[in-house]
């Protein structure tokens, strides 16, 4: 009778966790445009939140990826469609160093994420994320991350609560948390102290 009970016990477990695994891999967040992404709440406005993410990077250089000289992407992203950017194509072919032009409404589309790439120096990986006001409350900003790419090799790009077994996906959580979302909340606290005794 025992052994029967932990037979049919562990068949529960790894059907419940088979299941969750499953669901959390293959079906993510179901909507949107990131489904997959790990996201928080930050009490903080999009400007308090950025400007922490600015100072941090400053401060830790090695959070900054090597080969970006922006320490925040933005919101526009190229629009391959736009006549600027065909052209801009076209040009390549017979100049292959030819640089990307600023960011332009003629040749970019704005988003509703503000795009900001971290660097791990330890695994050599670039981290991706993005922040948005929220919608309501604009003193409210959420932070997501959204997947790891091996530098200098786009196609290991993985997402977060996707690409990554259980255990794997909670200890890049934990990292993330540690690594860059506890500093950036320290500094946005910081700033607000300093602001508090400064007047």
């Amino acid at each position: 009778m025992k052994k029967r009970l932990i037979i049919i016990l562990t068949v529960s477990f790894l059907c419940i966790w088979g299941c969750e695994e499953f669901l959390r891999r293959k079906v993510g967040g179901i909507a949107g445009s990131y489904p997959f992404v790990e996201s928080w709440e930050i009490k903080a406005s999009e400007t308090e939140v950025l400007e922490a993410i600015k100072t941090l990077k400053k401060e830790n250089q090695s959070l900054q990826p090597p080969n970006e000289q922006k320490l925040i992407e933005g919101r526009y992203v190229y629009d391959w469609q736009m006549p600027q950017m065909v052209n801009y194509e076209n040009q390549l072919k017979n100049n292959p160093s030819l640089p990307l032009p600023e960011h332009s409404d003629s040749n970019s589309t704005k988003m509703y994420w503000c795009y900001v790439d971290f660097y791990y120096s330890d695994t050599k990986e670039v981290v991706y994320t993005w922040t948005r006001p929220d919608v309501t409350d604009s003193s409210i900003t959420t932070l997501a991350l959204v997947g790891f790419n091996k530098l200098n090799d786009s196609l290991d790009y993985r997402l977060i609560n996707r690409d990554f077994w259980f255990v794997s996906n909670k200890l890049q959580i934990r990292k993330f948390k540690q690594t860059i979302l506890r500093p950036i909340l320290d500094k946005i606290e910081e700033r607000r102290k300093n602001t508090k005794h400064g007047t």
